[in-house]
C-alpha cells in the first residue's frame, strides 16, 4: 500500500475520487464528471432560488443561486460563497447539500456564484464576477435581504483563492471587508514549490488526489492571458506581500493536501500582518475533504469548525453594556 494510503484517515472513500486524465482541461473535466453526483434535492428547511446579478463597469451579468432559510426575514447575515474547481471547472450545483445546510443551521442567506472559468475566461474574469456580486449586494443590502454588517465571503480550493483574492482587491479599492474569509483548503500559489505540491506528483500517491500535472495545468489556463512580468497578486494571492487590513480569517486544510504548506505559510503571514487568523489542520484529510458528504470524524468536525467560524463571525457585535 502507497505511503498516502496508509496516512489517509479510515473511512475516507478514495474509491470515489477521480481518475485524473491530465492531457489538457477537457479530460481533466471529463475526469471530474464521470464522479459528479447528480443534483440534491432542496432541504425543506430552505429556499433555493436562482437570479442574476447584473454587471457592472461593462461586466457581464453574473448567474446566482441563493439560499435563504424558510420561514426567516431579513436582512439576514450572508455567506457569499465561490465554488472550487481549480479555476477551470466546478459549478453551481456542486454546493447545493453544503450550503442548504449552513442557510438551516446558521440561519442566514447564502449566495453561490457562478463565476467564469479559464481558459474560455482567464483571470480576472472570475475574480470580476465575485467582485461584481460583492459590489451589487453591498450596495443595495435592502433589495436583498442582507445585512450589509454581517456579510462574508468563502469558497473551498480555487473557489476559496477568489475569496482571498477579492479581499485583496476590495482593499486596494478602498471598498468594505467581509467579516470573515472562509478560506477552505484554498488554492493559492502557482510557483509549484511547496514540499506537500511537490510530494504529489503523479504516481506518489493514490491516483485520485490532485496531481502537479494537474495544477500546471489548471493555473496555466488560468494565467494565460497576462503578459509577461510578476504574477499580480489578486491572480495568486500568494505573491502578495502585503496582507494587512485584510478580513479576519478561517482557514481549514488536511495534512494530506497539497496545498497544505501553501496555506500555512498564507495564514502565518496573515497573522504577521494582524489579521485575526483561525488555521486547522486536520490529519488524515485529502483534498476535498470539505466538499464531500462527511463520513469520517476529522471530516465532520472540519465542517463544524467552519459552521462555527461563520456563526461567530455573524453574531451581532458585542457592545460595552453587554459585558456589564
Amino acid at each position: 500500500m502507497m505511503e498516502i494510503e496508509r496516512r489517509v484517515e479510515p473511512g475516507t472513500r478514495l474509491d470515489l475520487l477521480a481518475r485524473w486524465d491530465v492531457s489538457s482541461v477537457a479530460t481533466l473535466r471529463s475526469s471530474l464528471a464521470a464522479v459528479s453526483p447528480p443534483p440534491v434535492r432542496a432541504d425543506p428547511r430552505v429556499r433555493r432560488s436562482d437570479a442574476l446579478i447584473p454587471g457592472i463597469d461593462g461586466r457581464p451579468d453574473v448567474r446566482v443561486r441563493w439560499y435563504r432559510p424558510a420561514g426567516l426575514e431579513g436582512p439576514l447575515p450572508c455567506l457569499v460563497y465561490l465554488h472550487g474547481g481549480a479555476y477551470i471547472m466546478g459549478t453551481l450545483e456542486e454546493n447545493d447539500a453544503r450550503l442548504d445546510r449552513m442557510a438551516a443551521e446558521l440561519g442566514c442567506a447564502a449566495v453561490s456564484v457562478d463565476w467564469r472559468l479559464a481558459p474560455e475566461h482567464p483571470y480576472p474574469a472570475g475574480l470580476d464576477d465575485a467582485e461584481t456580486v460583492w459590489r451589487r449586494l453591498t450596495a443595495d443590502p435592502v433589495a436583498h435581504g442582507i445585512d450589509p454588517a454581517r456579510v462574508a465571503v468563502g469558497g473551498a480550493s480555487a473557489g476559496a483563492g477568489l475569496a482571498a483574492a477579492l479581499c485583496l482587491r476590495l482593499r486596494d479599492l478602498g471598498l468594505t471587508q467581509p467579516v470573515l474569509q472562509l478560506l477552505v483548503y484554498p488554492m493559492l500559489d502557482d510557483r509549484e514549490e511547496t514540499p506537500s505540491m511537490l510530494a504529489l506528483r503523479a504516481g506518489a500517491g493514490h491516483w485520485g488526489l490532485w496531481p502537479i500535472e494537474a495544477q500546471r495545468l489548471a493555473w496555466g489556463a488560468y494565467l494565460g492571458a497576462l503578459p509577461d512580468g510578476p504574477v499580480p497578486p489578486t491572480a495568486a494571492p500568494a505573491r502578495a506581500t502585503d496582507l494587512s487590513g485584510l478580513a479576519p480569517a478561517f482557514l481549514g486544510v488536511g495534512d494530506l493536501d497539497a496545498y497544505l504548506d501553501e496555506d500555512l505559510a498564507y495564514a502565518s503571514r496573515l497573522s504577521a500582518a494582524g489579521v485575526p487568523t483561525e488555521v486547522h489542520v486536520y490529519p488524515g484529510v485529502i483534498h476535498g475533504g470539505f466538499l464531500a458528504h462527511p463520513r469520517t470524524p476529522r471530516t465532520i468536525r472540519f465542517l463544524a469548525d467552519a459552521l462555527q467560524a461563520l456563526s461567530e463571525a455573524f453574531a451581532p457585535a458585542a457592545t460595552y453594556d453587554d459585558h456589564l
